[in-house]
């Protein structure tokens, strides 16, 4: 990595910051769950086309908020330079004009690895979908959004790993084989691993896939998985072996629920190195959350010590996908703000079980920059005047709470201090907004 390089190319020179976390452990880290999946026309992606704000629409005028948006949250679009920016057609309150950033664009994820920095966020697991990946110009597009992750992480002093997820609906078993030769080419071409920012645990790079025995998935071949956790854990030459983490289902520990039913995929589950469970949309208010942290989580975490296996659950801080299941799946009875975020209790109620208790030492922040299912917990709209006047949005006041754009980004900072035992361990946030 050419330092020097990557600093004159944005012209300014991040300073590293002295607190940079260990990328050597996952003990006691934060890690957000990073999309990076944004793209418009002409942002120099060779996908060339709009994804992950509206469903590629011919012209972004007001139209196409009532006819394609597929986000509920805005991004707050101040601190992103001009040239990263499009602009739309779409009516802003105060007579501008609706911008989108790119992750294709370095400027913009290292802003977003800037802010990690500001607020003490340890870093991020990159999202790495197998979906379309065999396609060249959508694997060299995703590529480019991870060599963006790796710069602005050595940059900033930040952690990163892969992420690859086998959910998409399109795929079968044979992505698995696919997914070890993409993963031999991000070490061999990428070299990925050789980062020093890159996320380790017990010696070894930290590899995530995500889509590990769900019933809604299409691979099924438990065989197939099996040898391939196998490979990654022990036939790989060394270069490729890693601590795997799968992301399963919320039921894999009784095979319920949103898991697959057949035996084999306990030990499926017991031969990982952590298990990483997908948590969102699994309760909607804090009561629930306790007796489901009470019935499941607890135990499963308790289970994983006893086993010797890293246990890591989701925390996520609200949930509202209202525009994204009308364009996608048709329905339009999806409220937004299905999931309330209560100005912050929702997510801390969570941070605070997770740190009390000593069978878990790591956390998945759900997720960094998730505007599609209303997650983000980066810079967003603070209330109805800083989101476009069409449409129906998600602000930060929604809950009736004055808050500022970087209200989950403290937040999630804090809850690492609590994680760290830097700060004292609260049911209640120590901190107040402080709206300017």
């Amino acid at each position: 990595f050419d330092f020097d390089h990557f600093c004159s190319s944005f012209v300014v020179c991040v300073i590293v910051p002295t607190n940079q976390p260990a990328p050597n452990t996952l003990t006691k880290q934060i890690i957000c769950g990073y999309q990076g999946w944004f793209a418009y026309p002409g942002d120099g992606a060779p996908i060339n086309r709009w994804k992950h704000w509206f469903n590629n629409p011919a012209n972004v005028g007001a139209s196409a908020v009532e006819d394609s948006l597929t986000i509920d949250l805005y991004p707050a679009m101040d601190e992103y330079d001009e040239e990263d920016l499009i602009e739309t057609e779409i009516p802003m309150r105060d007579g501008s004009y609706a911008k989108f950033f790119s992750s294709v664009k370095p400027k913009v994820v290292l802003k977003h690895f800037e802010w990690m920095a500001t607020y003490g966020i340890t870093g991020v697991f990159h999202m790495r979908f197998m979906e379309s990946l065999h396609i060249p110009k959508n694997r060299e597009w995703k590529t480019m959004v991870l060599r963006n992750v790796r710069n602005a992480a050595e940059a900033t002093g930040r952690a990163f790993a892969v992420s690859y997820n086998i959910a998409g609906h399109t795929l079968n078993n044979d992505v698995l084989d696919d997914l070890k030769a993409d993963w031999i080419r991000l070490v061999d071409e990428e070299t990925i691993t050789q980062s020093d920012r890159y996320i380790h645990q017990e010696g070894l790079p930290v590899l995530r896939i995500y889509g590990i025995g769900f019933k809604a998935t299409n691979v099924n071949d438990t065989n197939r998985v099996k040898d391939l956790i196998d490979w990654f854990k022990r036939e790989a030459k060394p270069k490729y072996r890693v601590f795997l983490i799968g992301g399963v289902p919320s039921g894999w520990r009784k095979r319920i629920n949103d898991s697959r039913e057949d035996p084999d995929w306990s030990n499926i589950y017991d031969s990982l190195d952590g298990i990483q469970p997908w948590h969102v949309g699994r309760w909607r208010d804090i009561a629930a959350f306790e007796r489901y942290y009470s019935n499941i989580i607890s135990p499963d975490a308790e289970r994983c010590n006893r086993k010797g296996i890293l246990y890591m659950p989701t925390m996520w801080p609200g949930f509202s996908w209202h525009n994204v299941m009308i364009r996608k799946k048709g329905k339009s009875d999806i409220p937004v703000n299905s999931i309330p975020r209560l100005g912050g209790k929702f997510m801390w109620r969570q941070a605070f079980r997770y740190v009390a208790d000593s069978n878990i030492n790591t956390i998945w922040m759900a997720q960094f920059d998730e505007v599609d299912e209303g997650t983000a917990i980066f810079k967003v709209a603070t209330t109805k005047s800083d989101h476009p006047v069409v449409g129906k949005w998600l602000a930060l006041d929604a809950d009736g709470q004055s808050l500022p754009s970087d209200w989950y980004l403290r937040l999630c900072g804090e809850a690492q201090k609590m994680l760290e035992g830097k700060v004292r361990l609260t049911s209640s946030f120590h901190i107040q907004p402080v709206v300017p």
